[in-house]
């Protein structure tokens, strides 16, 4: 098969309808009366109109026009967490212009205005000082580059000193597997695919400077490791901020598309036909969550407002419509010639990421698991934090650990951290659980990961055994020992039924059982 890219359109749209245009007006109007403060409005106003272009939502075109209009007058002039927002605006201009929707007067004020913007008056993470060593100058850096880039190339501005000098900054923070680590003690999944993404758009769209050579290095080993870390249900890993959010199969999507052009501009057809399964599988990642009542911007069905599993940045009128905004930036990076194979196995796998991520990935057959050997207790814990089966809700056995009450995120009061890991029965009769503790990685096989740990003393090993007919975990330990088996309880709706024994323990979620 190949890609009909007309579904970038059609989920690109459903993330939309999750806003009313009620809430659109609402938005616009409170937008209005504080004035841009964030990259959320000019997001949103740049997905409408990319989607008006190409036949959808005409309904929008006049609160369009206005939005568009108030988003180049403000920009220029403020400090708005542009470095993300100037790229998106851009692309709606150029959509615009192919399409004649609008008459060339207005977007020739469009272009007046954007030709305004100084960089460094701006952009709000950004440098003058070539191999800045700043550790504040992180990923943002790469998003404003890539908004320069895109000016230059719709020739409003020459970027090229001011790209190279953001971007000399930048390589000290890819890893030996190429991947990004960015100024973080435990760097997260996502923070390493986003980077990568943006990258990705930028020599796509013609980046040949001084750091050109060591990105697509990069980008070409990292790529390869992407197919080992995504999840048999087409899911990005967890761990870290931002890991639990509809958007994020959307950069896998974007890396997969860029690096399946890859390896056909190499004449390597059967690897670039795996990198566009795997962005069709993360595409259906995203389709599942936008095709469901009520959709919201990250993996869990409580209300929006409520918060829960988000940060306070992490809000819904900023989060929902970044799903759209990076299927468009896939959009543009794929070829629709390149074929894929939606009933073709990921394969097995097996990744162990440097130490500042401390992550181990197994996948053997249906199956897909995920390690954390040093879990942030913020946002994470260590220990098996993820079994997936192909075919089977992602949710009804454990898709990514928890961290413990006062998490970074808002989570219920009082509530623990968990994981599939080993414990001890302390002297007092309590059980002490290997979640929030360093674990060592022993041995790693294409069907089994071992791992050992220490808890209130005692020397504890775990092994952990993949088959087709499920997942064996063998603990071994000094003194009285345990096994922690979270079960799945709540998704903000929908309760699960669980039946539980001396000797068994029954998940049943949406059709799936555990």
């Amino acid at each position: 098969m190949v890609m009909n890219k007309e579904r970038y359109f059609d989920l690109m749209e459903k993330a939309l309808s999750a806003y009313t245009d009620a809430h659109i007006a609402r938005y616009f109007e409170r937008v209005k009366a504080e004035g841009l403060a964030e990259h959320g409005f000019p997001r949103l106003t740049a997905n409408i109109g990319i989607l008006i272009c190409h036949g959808r939502r005409a309904d929008l075109l006049p609160l369009f026009r206005e939005m568009m209009r108030f988003c180049v007058d403000e920009i220029p002039g403020k400090k708005a967490n542009n470095d993300f927002s100037v790229r998106e605006v851009i692309f709606c201009l150029w959509e615009v212009e192919k399409s004649g929707i609008l008459p060339k007067e207005e977007t020739d004020y469009w272009r007046k205005k954007l030709a305004e913007i100084e960089p460094y008056a701006c952009y709000t993470c950004r440098t003058r000082v070539k191999n800045d060593p700043n550790p504040k100058i992180h990923n943002w850096a790469i998003f404003n580059s890539l908004s320069e880039y895109v000016r230059g190339k719709a020739g409003l501005c020459d970027p090229d000193e001011y790209i190279d000098i953001q971007l000399s900054t930048q390589m000290k923070w890819i890893d030996e597997n190429g991947m990004y680590r960015d100024a973080i003690t435990h760097p997260p999944v996502v923070y390493d695919l986003v980077p990568r993404g943006l990258f990705s758009m930028l020599l796509h769209f013609g980046y040949h400077g001084e750091y050109y050579e060591e990105i697509d290095a990069a980008l070409r080993k990292a790529g390869l490791f992407t197919l080992d870390m995504q999840s048999v249900t087409g899911e990005l890993g967890f761990g870290g901020r931002s890991h639990g959010f509809v958007h994020n199969e959307s950069w896998i999507t974007l890396v997969c598309a860029f690096e399946a052009v890859r390896y056909k501009r190499e004449g390597n057809m059967p690897l670039a036909a795996r990198f566009m399964t795997a962005a069709h599988r993360a595409l259906d990642a995203v389709d599942r969550w936008l095709s469901v009542e009520s959709i919201r911007h990250i993996k869990n069905r409580y209300p929006a407002d409520s918060g829960y599993g988000c940060e306070v940045y992490a809000y819904f009128d900023k989060y929902m419509i970044t799903v759209a905004s990076f299927l468009y930036a896939a959009y543009l990076l794929t070829d629709d010639t390149i074929p894929y194979d939606k009933d073709a196995p990921l394969g097995d796998a097996t990744f162990v990421t440097s130490a500042d991520f401390h992550k181990v990935f197994l996948r053997r057959g249906s199956y897909a698991l995920e390690f954390d050997m040093n879990g942030d207790p913020h946002y994470d814990a260590s220990g098996l934090g993820r079994v997936h089966k192909e075919g089977v809700s992602p949710m009804v056995c454990l898709s990514c650990p928890c961290p413990p009450y006062k998490a970074n995120y808002v989570i219920e009061e009082g509530a623990k951290a968990l994981s599939i890991c080993p414990g001890v029965v302390t002297e007092t009769g309590d059980v002490a659980f290997a979640t929030l503790v360093p674990h060592r990685l022993v041995s790693l096989s294409a069907d089994e990961a071992v791992f050992s740990c220490e808890v209130d003393g005692k020397a504890l090993s775990a092994t952990y055994s993949v088959e087709e007919t499920g997942v064996t975990v063998t603990v071994v330990g000094e003194g009285k020992i345990a096994l922690l088996l979270p079960a799945y309880a709540f998704d903000g709706e929908k309760e699960t039924a669980i039946l539980a024994d001396g000797r068994s323990l029954t998940v049943t979620y949406v059709g799936s059982i555990c």
